[in-house]
């Protein structure tokens, strides 16, 4: 059996696209190449469709079956070729999208599924949402990544209890509430306000510019006009931008008078440059930072540095831009519910290239908050697999407030360490959380949109969580861990015992096997 494999990020350019849209398919590509490679040999390609079908031509010839997986959602799934063609894609919704707009067919996914003829998911909520619209009969299977063995010397050298862990990063950022250095920001009668002066910083050079341009007017006039000035770049970019009928390719200027010291000269491009018409994709932020910006003496920088980890240790790793991981719940009630608990430690570690918007939004909420003992930790950095094997070490839970998962990597992957987790029972996490591995939070439905839909028409639901709920499954993990350590390692055993029967190797493996009928060559 021979697989072509593909996804559209690549070990090549996943360092350069940490956060951005499909990231993570490359994750799960490289999951399960250990298992196809085991069940035949494993081609990657970089141009499905200069080269899928080349290999499949050989194949034939050959005698030998070739599929050929895609790392994709179904929208975005090479269809046409030669090559029978599998999607393998995460989905975190009871419906799948059954409509198509920008003139693009595949934008419903039973056009896709159909060409294909099948497909491949990581949850049983997928399944049987691909099974409403397409029947029962339709052969589709759901794969969790096969994370849990990766762990096994992780598990082998550790009895799952955490402990004290210094944890090293060789270019990145760490942000420590217990800092002193982060004083502006931690909460008390002025917090808000230098959190504020300190987010307008960067500003502040091209206000000074402006302040010592020779204007005719007097100094209340030019604040007048510089505050007319920002108001209308807003309004042009959250108002006017998205209402002007631009034909694609003209460009077009308008020039706004506003004094007869002051001309605005906006130059507007049509967003509509190509055939092929690419929604803005609603996790990211509105407008990400320019390459190459120098940072200002405000701005972080990233370095080598280094943090500890002691006490009850509640570890989440996330794409800070993607709404649906809902990390203002996770920190708010984990500050309420450790206000006065100084051995109790969050640690966000984000993951996306663009972190200062992220870093500073994270700070100003922090600011905000009443005052807390707590320790909360923001990490910025890649670390290597020893330095991450110590983040696992060092965590006593894992943490999910999310909308609706997929599967959910870190999750699962923490989990497979034995961490009991703090998360919601609903989308693919159906399928492994329990009262048994976790400290349930209450979630409840509620009306969105798929989120590749520019229409942000309201097709499915993504999932509420209960904030109160959230806050006393804290507290209630944090008395397990503190008071009751048996229950706590009954629960880190039954975890590892979970994640291998749901997301193992072996299971991947036979799954595979059965739904593509072929044989174990490794044998």
């Amino acid at each position: 059996m021979k697989f072509l494999v593909y996804s559209e990020v690549t070990a090549a350019t996943i360092s350069s696209n940490l956060g951005l849209p499909e990231y993570s398919y490359y994750f799960v590509l490289r999951d399960f190449l250990p298992i196809l490679r085991e069940l035949g040999e494993v081609i990657v390609v970089d141009d499905p469709h200069s080269e899928v079908d080349a290999y499949y031509a050989s194949a034939q010839e050959d005698g030998e079956q070739c599929v050929f997986l895609s790392f994709s959602p179904p929208h975005k799934t090479p269809v046409g070729l030669r090559c029978p063609t599998l999607p393998v894609f995460a989905w975190e919704f009871d419906t799948v999208p059954t409509e198509h707009w920008l003139d693009e067919v595949n934008q419903d996914w039973r056009n896709v599924l159909r060409a294909c003829g099948a497909g491949i998911t990581h949850s049983e909520l997928t399944v049987q949402a691909v099974k409403r619209v397409l029947g029962d009969d339709f052969p589709i299977l759901s794969v969790p990544s096969p994370v849990w063995d990766k762990f096994s010397t992780l598990r082998d050298n550790s009895s799952h209890f955490p402990g004290n862990f210094l944890i090293r990063i060789s270019s990145g950022i760490v942000l420590d509430t217990h800092d002193v250095a982060l004083e502006p920001y931690m909460p008390g009668l002025d917090a808000v306000a230098k959190a504020v002066a300190n987010a307008r910083a960067p500003f502040k050079a091209e206000t000074d510019s402006v302040e010592k341009a020779p204007l005719a007017e007097s100094a209340p006039v030019e604040s007048s006009l510089r505050i007319t000035r920002r108001y209308l770049g807003a309004w042009y970019l959250q108002v006017l931008r998205g209402l002007l009928p631009w034909l694609p390719g003209r460009r077009r200027k308008i020039t706004t008078v506003v004094s007869s010291a002051t001309l605005i000269t906006v130059e507007l491009e049509s967003e509509q440059e190509s055939q092929h018409l690419e929604p803005r994709n609603q996790v990211e932020p509105y407008s990400l930072p320019k390459q190459g910006v120098k940072p200002s003496a405000t701005e972080w920088v990233p370095a080598p540095c280094h943090f500890e980890l002691t006490g009850v240790v509640f570890t989440t790793l996330f794409n800070p831009y993607d709404g649906r991981k809902n990390w203002v719940d996770m920190l708010t009630a984990f500050c309420a519910a450790f206000r006065e608990n100084p051995d109790a430690t969050l640690v966000f570690k984000l993951g996306h290239r663009e972190y200062q918007a992220a870093l500073n939004g994270m700070l100003m909420c922090i600011a905000r908050l009443p005052k807390f003992e707590c320790r909360v930790l923001l990490v910025h950095g890649y670390l290597e697999k020893a330095e991450f094997d110590n983040l696992i070490a060092a965590s006593t839970f894992v943490v999910n407030a999310s909308h609706g998962e997929g599967q959910c990597l870190p999750l699962m992957e923490l989990m497979s360490c034995g961490k009991p987790a703090i998360a919601p029972r609903n989308s693919a996490m159906l399928d492994y959380i329990d009262d048994e591995v976790a400290f349930v939070v209450d979630s409840w439905l509620d009306a969105t949109a798929w989120p590749h839909d520019p229409r942000l028409a309201y097709r499915t639901c993504r999932h509420q969580i209960n904030w109160s709920s959230l806050v006393d499954q804290y507290q209630a993990a944090y008395r397990c861990f503190k008071d009751n350590p048996e229950r706590y390692q009954e629960m880190s055993a039954a975890a590892v015992r979970r994640m291998r029967d749901h997301c193992s190797q072996a299971v991947a493996k036979t799954r595979l096997q059965q739904f593509l009928n072929i044989e174990d060559v490794s044998s």
